[in-house]
Order: C-alpha cells, then structure tokens, then sequence
C-alpha cells in the first residue's frame, strides 16, 4: 500500500535525523538508537509534566536526576526534588493553566554523546491558546532555547542540567543572566492536575523496540500530511489507513454548540480527510509525542497547534489547540491507530466561562 511506504519513508527520516547528525560528534561514548529515542521521550514528557503540574510536581521532579538543576535566564538553579516539584506545580513562566491547558511546544531537538552522558539542545515557544478573549489563540513573547545535559541513571535517563535561553539577538555566555534581564515574575501555585504523561505500563506491557517508537512516530506525522491534504487522489485513503479497521476517533464540536467528533471504522474516518485542499496544504502542527508500552501495543500524547498560515493577505493565525490521546495496535499492516482522542486546550478564561454557563443552568 502507499501509505505503508510513506510511513516507511518517515520512519527512515526520523530514523536518520538526529541520530545521524549526532554521529558526526564522538565526544564521549557511543549512544544507541534506544539511547536517543530514551532521551527524546524524556524531553517529550517535561512539556506535559511543565504544563499540567501533574502529581503535585513530582512528575517534573521526577524527570531530574538526584543532582539535576533547572537554570532559568537569572541563573539562579533550582536544585532537589522538592524544590523541582515546586517548580513543577508552579511552573517557570505561567502557573495559571488548567489541567487540559497545552502551551510548552518543543521542537528540533539535537542529541549528541558526551563525557558522562549526552548532551542537547531544543528550541521552545510558549502559545497562548484561546487567551485573551481569543478564539483560537495567539503568538506569546516566550520562547527560546533549552540547553541540556543527560545522564543515564538506574531509573533512565534524566536531566543533569536543564538551562531555558530566551531568545535574544545579542551573544551571551550560556550560564550568565542577560544584562537588563529580569526575573519571571512568582507565579501563583496550580490547583492539582491530572496527570499528563501516560500511567506507568503495567507488568504485562511488552517492552517497545527502537523500531517500534519509530514506527510509531511516523505514523502520528503521516496523520498530519493525511488529514490536511486529503490524499491520495482526494480520497482521505492515506489518513483513514493510518488507523486500524474498527478504529475510533472522538473529539469535542468544533464549533460551540454543535456535534462532537465521533467517527468508527475507516469508512467514517476517511470523511475527515477533505478531499481539493491539495498535497501542498498544511495545517496541523504536531510535537512533543509521548510513546510508553501497553497492554494493547502502546500509548501515547501528541501535542497539536491548528496554524492557519496566512494567504491572500490574510495574516498567520492560531486557530487552536490541545493534544491527543492515543492507543496504537501492531497489525498485520503494521502499527495503526486504535484509538484517538482529542482535548482542545482550554485556556483560564474558557474554564471560567464553562463555569458561569454550568452555574447558570
């Protein structure tokens, strides 16, 4: 089938990205395949763990090493678990998300070996979905870089050191707070949030190879190409085979007031795909892919920006946001799709709204 060949050909790409440019730089001793997908996974779960202050922080804390530190723009560590769990319930920028709240995107991650483990870089940008009053959402004046150290522990690997580099035009030594720059202002403790990376596997999971977190991975892209173009040949054929046969797909209305998204089986699936937007439309945006065994195969998170990028004189704009939820199956085809679930964002304001509507029943 074609699309198995595409998702193929993705499994290739993703397969050779960061691990082929890594090669380039032996500094320290060699990493696995396992090794870099183990460390994107666990820079994977930090958006979700930052973002949703699961188990009162611990989730967050848990991502360092006993020894690990978060090094904000001020320099000023924040070393320990207990301190890192504040942190993680606070969060470094913004501690007024909700618990489906989705902002920390992280994207073009870059693994290299060092001396005592690995070490990376990723950028970030922090989106506003639904804020200010907004619909869809907006651009926010955070983002930058992260620069890491990994190490391997009994436990996995963890963060040695984590620093957050805002953007800036300027050259500055890593490790030193900018001139002129400012502390982010206390943020205010969130409410406890259910958790956001997927519950440790149970005994009976069957362990992941590297190849099935790849698979996996192009899989969850081919959805993205799929869906926005409609292919192949208008069809929706390529996004509905990235799901199994008796497969389901739920989702909130898209517009208020209106149905959910509710879709079982290829044939109802194929509907979504819409057919004449062409193999050159894009719109759906997707990181941070969380992956961890199942009794069924595998579970997984995937954050999602809807971008509508502008034409026509039309401005770039977001149109919304969230995650997705998934359970995946290895078939006779392959890796497919069980089942998907889709969260929109909500923003402070949409859970007060929701609220006074509930209230005034």
């Amino acid at each position: 089938m074609k699309s198995n060949a595409l998702i193929a050909a993705l499994a290739i790409t993703l397969a050779a990205g960061g691990y082929a440019h890594a090669q380039k730089k032996t500094t320290g001793p060699a990493l696995t395949p396992q090794d870099y997908l183990d460390i994107q996974q666990l820079v994977a779960r930090y958006a979700h763990a930052m973002d949703t202050g699961a188990d009162n922080g611990n989730a967050y804390a848990d991502l360092f090493a006993a020894d690990g530190e978060f090094v904000p723009p001020t320099g000023a560590a924040t070393r320990g678990h207990d301190a890192l769990a504040a942190l993680g319930r606070t969060g470094f920028v913004d501690g007024h998300k909700p618990a489906l709240g989705v902002s920390h995107f992280i994207m073009n991650h870059v693994i290299e070996p060092a001396a005592g483990g690995a070490t990376g870089k990723a950028y970030v940008v922090l989106v506003n979905i639904g804020e200010g009053g907004k619909p869809g959402g907006e651009w926010s004046n955070t983002g930058g870089h992260y620069e890491d150290a990994y190490v391997k522990t009994a436990q996995g690997w963890k963060f040695k050191r984590r620093e957050y580099i805002p953007m800036k035009s300027e050259r500055r030594t890593p490790g030193t707070s900018s001139a002129g720059a400012s502390a982010a202002p206390p943020a205010a403790a969130k409410a406890s949030a259910a958790a956001a990376a997927p519950k440790p596997a149970p005994a009976k999971a069957q362990a992941l190879t590297a190849q099935d977190y790849i698979d996996i991975r192009a899989l969850a892209n081919l959805y993205a190409y799929g869906l926005d173009s409609g292919a192949e040949n208008g069809t929706g054929s390529v996004y509905a085979n990235i799901f199994a046969e008796d497969a389901e797909f739920h989702g909130p209305p898209a517009t208020p007031g209106g149905p959910p998204f509710n879709a079982v089986g290829r044939e109802e699936l194929r509907k979504f795909a819409i057919p004449g937007r062409g193999t050159a439309y894009v719109r759906h945006f997707m990181t941070n892919h969380l992956i961890e065994p199942s009794p069924e195969g595998a579970r997984g998170k995937v954050y999602l920006l809807v971008i509508d990028i502008g034409r026509e004189d039309k401005p770039t704009s977001v149109n919304m946001g969230g995650h997705y939820e998934d359970v995946y199956v290895k078939t006779a085809e392959g890796w497919r799709i069980k089942s998907r679930n889709f969260f929109r964002s909500k923003s402070a304001q949409t859970v007060a709204a929701e609220a006074a509507a509930k209230a005034a029943r």
